[in-house]
Protein backbone atom coordinates (compact mmCIF):
# COMPACT_ATOMS: atom_id res chain seq x y z
CA UNK A 1 0.00 0.00 0.00
CA UNK A 2 1.45 3.48 -0.95
CA UNK A 3 -0.34 6.12 1.18
CA UNK A 4 -3.05 6.50 3.98
CA UNK A 5 -4.76 9.40 2.25
CA UNK A 6 -7.66 11.52 2.80
CA UNK A 7 -10.10 13.24 -0.02
CA UNK A 8 -12.43 15.91 0.91
CA UNK A 9 -15.24 15.91 -1.54
CA UNK A 10 -17.42 19.10 -2.31
CA UNK A 11 -20.11 17.94 -0.36
CA UNK A 12 -18.33 17.60 2.79
CA UNK A 13 -18.27 13.83 2.20
CA UNK A 14 -14.51 11.79 2.43
CA UNK A 15 -12.58 9.11 0.66
CA UNK A 16 -9.82 7.54 2.53
CA UNK A 17 -7.51 5.25 1.12
CA UNK A 18 -4.58 3.17 1.71
CA UNK A 19 -6.22 0.43 4.68
CA UNK A 20 -9.14 -0.19 6.44
CA UNK A 21 -10.11 1.36 9.87
CA UNK A 22 -8.14 0.82 12.73
CA UNK A 23 -9.75 -0.01 16.26
CA UNK A 24 -9.24 2.36 18.72
CA UNK A 25 -7.70 5.01 15.79
CA UNK A 26 -7.70 8.80 16.37
CA UNK A 27 -10.43 10.48 14.30
CA UNK A 28 -9.05 10.44 10.68
CA UNK A 29 -9.73 14.16 9.82
CA UNK A 30 -7.06 14.74 12.56
CA UNK A 31 -4.68 12.08 12.25
CA UNK A 32 -1.12 12.48 10.64
CA UNK A 33 -1.13 9.77 9.21
CA UNK A 34 -3.11 10.57 5.84
CA UNK A 35 -2.27 13.14 3.76
CA UNK A 36 -4.98 15.50 2.63
CA UNK A 37 -6.05 16.23 -1.23
CA UNK A 38 -9.04 17.86 -2.90
CA UNK A 39 -11.87 16.22 -4.79
CA UNK A 40 -9.92 18.45 -7.94
CA UNK A 41 -6.75 16.68 -7.47
CA UNK A 42 -8.03 13.53 -7.07
CA UNK A 43 -10.36 13.53 -10.11
CA UNK A 44 -7.25 15.07 -12.02
CA UNK A 45 -5.39 11.69 -11.01
CA UNK A 46 -8.21 9.32 -12.57
CA UNK A 47 -8.68 11.52 -15.36
CA UNK A 48 -5.14 9.68 -15.88
CA UNK A 49 -6.34 6.63 -16.07
CA UNK A 50 -8.77 7.66 -19.24
CA UNK A 51 -5.39 8.84 -20.97
CA UNK A 52 -3.72 6.32 -20.55
CA UNK A 53 -6.46 3.90 -21.82
CA UNK A 54 -7.14 6.00 -25.18
CA UNK A 55 -3.15 5.83 -25.85
CA UNK A 56 -3.36 1.92 -25.61
CA UNK A 57 -6.62 2.35 -27.96
CA UNK A 58 -4.95 4.08 -30.17
CA UNK A 59 -1.99 1.67 -30.62
CA UNK A 60 -4.09 -1.38 -30.77
CA UNK A 61 -5.91 0.45 -33.37
CA UNK A 62 -3.06 1.14 -35.30
CA UNK A 63 -2.32 -2.55 -35.36
CA UNK A 64 -2.68 -3.60 -38.98
CA UNK A 65 -3.84 -7.45 -37.90
CA UNK A 66 -4.80 -6.73 -34.36
CA UNK A 67 -6.63 -9.13 -32.72
CA UNK A 68 -9.65 -10.07 -32.46
CA UNK A 69 -10.12 -9.31 -28.69
CA UNK A 70 -7.54 -7.33 -26.40
CA UNK A 71 -7.76 -7.45 -22.65
CA UNK A 72 -5.17 -5.70 -20.83
CA UNK A 73 -5.08 -5.63 -16.33
CA UNK A 74 -2.91 -3.38 -14.57
CA UNK A 75 -2.95 -2.25 -10.92
CA UNK A 76 -3.17 1.50 -9.68
CA UNK A 77 -2.49 2.78 -6.75
CA UNK A 78 -2.01 6.97 -5.12
CA UNK A 79 1.16 8.56 -3.99
CA UNK A 80 0.95 10.52 -1.04
CA UNK A 81 0.94 13.75 -3.23
CA UNK A 82 -2.62 11.97 -5.40
CA UNK A 83 -0.02 10.91 -7.95
CA UNK A 84 -1.66 7.52 -9.80
CA UNK A 85 0.92 5.26 -10.11
CA UNK A 86 0.62 2.26 -13.01
CA UNK A 87 1.94 -1.16 -10.75
CA UNK A 88 1.95 -4.68 -12.51
CA UNK A 89 -1.09 -6.79 -12.19
CA UNK A 90 0.20 -8.90 -9.56
CA UNK A 91 2.04 -6.00 -7.54
CA UNK A 92 0.40 -4.03 -4.36
CA UNK A 93 -2.43 -1.94 -5.72
CA UNK A 94 -5.25 -0.18 -4.33
CA UNK A 95 -7.16 -0.63 -8.18
CA UNK A 96 -7.18 -3.27 -10.60
CA UNK A 97 -8.20 -1.72 -13.98
CA UNK A 98 -9.42 -3.82 -16.51
CA UNK A 99 -9.63 -2.75 -20.55
CA UNK A 100 -11.13 -4.91 -23.15
CA UNK A 101 -10.95 -4.02 -27.01
CA UNK A 102 -13.25 -5.99 -29.44
CA UNK A 103 -13.44 -5.57 -33.30
CA UNK A 104 -16.26 -4.57 -34.65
Amino acid sequence: MSARMLVELADGNIILFGGGPVTGAPDVGLSDDFSRSTAETFQAAFASLGLVAKMFEDSISALPNGPGKLELEFGATLSRDCDLWIVPAGGPAEFKVKLTWEKG
